[in-house]
């Protein structure tokens, strides 16, 4: 799979990408029968109180997995994120020679109940000093307004990292306002078909909706950063503290 100098182009005009077909249905069948056995597993093994699994009321007030933070626990995940085709997008579009994955997560946001995701920038989490840093975004389902696909301000990245306030949200902990100049920028929805890719940069403004729809709009990720890139441990230490004082609310 070859990426050219436009889709380089794209990506640092606005801060994401899609890329169709990025698996075909044969391997994004292995894919989801793979991740089913690992969410199983997950949802005995993991603290749903903590910060590891999310847990919603489903059909019949059935506990079901609306987000998952630790796939790269699994060396079946961390496989698929050292294949050539990854590794070789990711480079170029952070113009690096060498990248190392820093998380893998899966969000369900299973029909008619899924959460939505309030508006945020991933690097005020992960605090890369540099901000050289991405995600990949695989839709396992067909992804649209109606099931709550992800939304971006495109352009939104060269804001820089942003001040973000506490969201009291499952999974997603912290939110940023919409801002002026953030509210002039265009919004874009991109709609997936199963197997395509997202790409976005870790500083674009992005959130989506909660999924009332009949469908599922499942999406495995995978986090990257440049192998030298450092993490800013003052903006850390300000992050989990938040983050630790929200989970200890859910808990009271």
């Amino acid at each position: 799979m070859q990426f050219n100098t436009k889709d380089i182009n794209f990506f640092n005009k606005t801060g994401w990408l899609r890329i169709p077909n990025f698996y075909n249905k044969k391997d994004l069948r292995i894919i989801k029968k793979k991740l089913d056995k690992i969410l199983k597993n997950a949802s005995k093994k993991y603290n749903s109180h903590g910060r590891e699994i999310n847990l919603i009321n489903g059909p019949n007030n059935k506990k079901i997995i609306n987000s998952f933070h630790k796939l790269h626990d699994y060396d079946y995940v961390k496989k698929l994120a050292k294949a050539k085709k990854v590794l070789n997008l990711t480079n170029s579009l952070l113009n690096t020679k060498k990248v190392k994955l820093r998380a893998s997560e899966f969000f369900a946001k299973p029909k008619k109940v899924g959460l939505g995701v309030p508006l945020h920038q991933d690097n005020y989490y992960w605090c890369v000093n540099n901000s050289k840093a991405l995600t990949i975004w695989i839709s396992l389902d067909k992804s649209t307004k109606q099931n709550g696909a992800l939304s971006y301000y495109s352009g939104s990245h060269k804001y820089g990292v942003l001040k973000h306030q506490a969201s009291y949200h499952p999974g997603t902990s912290q939110k940023v306002p919409l801002l002026k100049k953030i509210k002039k920028l265009k919004k874009e929805t991109p709609i997936l078909n199963p197997g395509d890719a997202l790409l976005h940069h870790c500083l674009i403004v992005h959130g989506s909706e909660k999924n009332s729809s009949s469908i599922p709009r499942r999406g495995l990720t995978f986090q990257f950063m440049d192998k030298k890139s450092k993490i800013n441990q003052k903006m850390k230490k300000r992050y989990e503290k938040s983050l630790n004082n929200q989970i200890k609310k859910r808990l009271n």
